[in-house]
């Protein structure tokens, strides 16, 4: 069903004068669709979702590869401050608009940890440019709903000791051990492919999940919003997903039969939500 050669990898210029990546899935359409990727992989394994999405002609898909990811980042895993995600992206967005021959409507979306990033912008000043959001089972905040209390059978493994210290550092204005890496994914070997992304430093992984008051970005999710999650997610709780967003905001959520929580990005189900969202979509 989905061809296996991706888009070449394009660039633009973020605000520090880097060339970072991403890839153009074009579609005859106004709609934008930026896609981000999760915690540990660059924005590949997202090819299914993009790909059914520009094939239908529903928008266009541009999905990049973050800052600290991809094929040869300046040091993979890290950042220069936390939320420079939220940066690049804006960045990113100025540079699609320049290079319009129209203008654009632009839809975030994320899946995992993408999810995470694309709810911290709720709350930065591009949220105005955001026409509506499109989460896959997004990672909210470890104190959310969502969250499982303990993961035994995660590979991540994120040193809580450091986070707690960098954390007090951070705040009375001593950020230079904020370099420090406070997240490991233990992956398999046999299920690596070489372009994993498995240590995260402090300010990065802080790049990519709102603050402890996460109610805040939710209530600022104002644009039509769609959160799907598969009914057999197993690293969040899915059951927890519609009580929470409507708890703040006036989102659908969707589960989506028989996937889990990467299964949920090339199953027929999702493409019918998906579908179905975006046509119906005005704004």
């Amino acid at each position: 069903m989905f061809e296996k050669v991706l888009p070449p990898i394009q660039t633009y210029e973020a605000r520090d004068g880097r060339s970072l990546c991403y890839r153009h899935y074009l579609a005859d359409s106004n709609k934008v669709v930026i896609l981000l990727h999760g915690i540990s992989e660059d924005g590949q394994y997202l090819h299914p979702l993009a790909e059914f999405i520009s094939k239908r002609q529903l928008a266009q898909v541009i999905v990049p590869d973050l800052r600290g990811y991809g094929l040869h980042p300046v040091r993979r895993g890290d950042v220069e401050y936390i939320g420079q995600h939220d940066d690049d992206i804006e960045d990113l967005i100025k540079w699609l608009r320049s290079r319009a021959s129209s203008p654009l409507t632009l839809i975030m979306a994320g899946h995992s940890g993408g999810g995470g990033n694309a709810i911290r912008l709720a709350v930065h000043r591009v949220s105005r440019e955001i026409a509506a959001f499109l989460l896959l089972a997004p990672s909210v905040h470890p104190k959310a709903p969502i969250s499982h209390e303990k993961e035994p059978w995660s590979t991540i493994q994120i040193d809580k000791q450091r986070v707690r210290i960098l954390t007090v550092l951070s705040a009375v204005g001593i950020r230079h051990l904020n370099k420090w890496v406070v997240m490991r994914n233990d992956k398999p070997i046999a299920s690596r492919h070489g372009r994993e992304t498995l240590e995260l430093s402090y300010r990065l992984m802080l790049s990519r999940t709102p603050k402890a008051k996460y109610e805040r970005y939710l209530r600022a999710m104002t644009q039509p919003t769609l959160v799907l999650v598969g009914d057999k997610e197993e690293v969040f709780i899915p059951g927890q997903y519609a009580p929470m967003f409507a708890q703040y905001n006036q989102a659908k959520v969707e589960t989506v039969l028989d996937c889990d929580h990467d299964g949920i990005l090339a199953n027929k189900g999702t493409f019918r939500e998906v579908e179905s969202w975006l046509r119906a979509l005005k704004v």
